[in-house]
């Protein structure tokens, strides 16, 4: 297979994924940089390609490739920044972030076959300080431009770009607070549609869930913040067994169970910060003795799921919940990726809407349970989660069915604001 030019080869493939041959679209383009091995967009379109297929460190060698031609290349620099972070590669992947940001703040992902452009407000930090839009959305078919807001400069520029929406995708933490400002400064001075206010994405913080839900019928773990000191005297406000977790931590780091006052001051020595969150711990284990945690994904009002995971342990993430190693547990979460009423029917169902209304953004995910009395149990509510295709396919073949149907939603979502301009 050859090519008249770089061009070619990559509008061959981009035509083959289009047609829904993405094997061939694939082979395309590694014949295409065999023939021009230092052309970045041939490396850059097989990175994204291959990590629609699941194959993330094929992606990653890519975008690796383009560096070691162009080190300066933004687009793999954040390519990096986000399949690095899948492999556990914080350290590295905020390196390539920094690198990028140094270059320039604006950056635009212009779609061949354009039929919505979106503007997204960011703040830098890793994949949870902001909605991982690239995994979301067709690059075939949706513009995507992400602003950096740095400071105020930022955000009085003028940006010379169109679109059709504006979507906040900062997510709630103490560090972005100032970026969320100059996010609502931003929407404010624009006229387009805008997704998430800032102020909303504020009210999901963990010590403000609660209120946030209190008139929702989901149950929410009441969360008070303590000092290193008081933590390590037990001045704990609730009745043990108690949670604990550094504030700002997320995926589980450092959060632990403590069975009673002597447990308090080792967790402190061990994980030594200035904040720790601290709630009473809510048993919500099924009667079949295993715990499950359901992740759904809110477009517009409507809940979505994303994932089950199941585990005879308290603290569940999906990474380290068995779920590859038991087929049972795969077919329940496919019957809920199906139907999310497989496991949230009647009340339950009602209480996930009423989740939806009081949270009021256009697009966050919650992580929740079902508690002994059958309630919905919130234990967590953000607009960043992560979603994904990612999984391999063989064994996950439901979540490659199922899934995206929030890329769907999320499209509809903007199509709807902007033939309402």
């Amino acid at each position: 297979m050859t090519f008249s030019g770089p061009s070619q080869a990559n509008a061959d493939a981009i035509d083959l994924r289009t047609r829904g041959r993405l094997p061939e679209a694939i082979a395309t383009l590694r014949a295409g940089i065999a023939q021009f091995p230092s052309v970045a967009a041939l490396r850059q379109n097989l990175a994204q390609m291959l990590y629609e297929t699941g194959e993330v460190p094929g992606a990653i060698a890519e975008h690796r490739a383009v560096l070691g031609v162009e080190a300066d290349n933004v687009a793999s620099h954040f390519g990096l920044y986000e399949l690095l972070q899948i492999t556990g590669e914080r350290d590295e992947a905020l390196a390539h972030q920094r690198a990028a940001l140094r270059v320039r703040r604006l950056y635009s992902h212009i779609a061949p076959h354009e039929t919505r452009s979106v503007l997204c407000l960011c703040t830098p930090g890793d994949w949870q300080a902001n909605i991982p839009v690239d995994f979301l959305f067709d690059r075939d078919t949706t513009t995507v431009h992400k602003l950096y807001l740095l400071d105020e400069a930022d955000v009085d520029a003028p940006v010379h770009v169109r679109y059709d929406v504006v979507w906040n995708i900062i997510a709630e933490s103490p560090e972005a607070l100032r970026y969320l400002a100059l996010a609502n400064r931003f929407m404010n001075a624009q006229v387009k549609p805008a997704l998430n206010a800032p102020a909303r994405v504020i009210t999901t913080a963990r010590p403000l869930l609660d209120a946030t839900l209190a008139n929702t019928r989901a149950r929410v773990a009441p969360v008070a913040i303590l000092d290193r000191e008081r933590l390590s005297n037990a001045a704990i406000p609730f009745a043990f067994p108690i949670i604990a977790r550094p504030v700002g931590s997320h995926a589980g780091l450092g959060l632990e169970r403590l069975g009673d006052r002597d447990a308090c001051a080792p967790y402190a020595q061990r994980n030594p910060v200035e904040r720790y969150f601290v709630s009473p711990f809510i048993d919500y284990a099924s009667a079949d003795g295993f715990f499950r945690k359901y992740r759904l994904v809110y477009v517009d009002g409507v809940p979505y799921p994303v994932h089950l995971a199941i585990s005879p342990n308290w603290m569940i993430h999906y990474y380290n919940a068995p779920m590859s190693e038991h087929a049972w547990m795969r077919s329940e979460e496919a019957a809920f990726l199906a139907d999310v009423r497989a496991a949230f029917d009647g009340e339950a169902y009602q209480t996930l809407l009423r989740v939806g209304a009081g949270v009021g953004l256009e697009y966050f995910g919650i992580d929740c349970g079902i508690d002994r009395d059958g309630k919905v149990l919130v234990f967590e509510a953000d607009a960043a989660m992560l979603v994904h295709t990612s999984d391999p396919i063989e064994l996950y073949p439901y979540k490659h069915q199922f899934v995206p149907r929030i890329y769907r939603a999320i499209e509809a979502m903007i199509d709807r604001r902007k033939s309402a301009l």
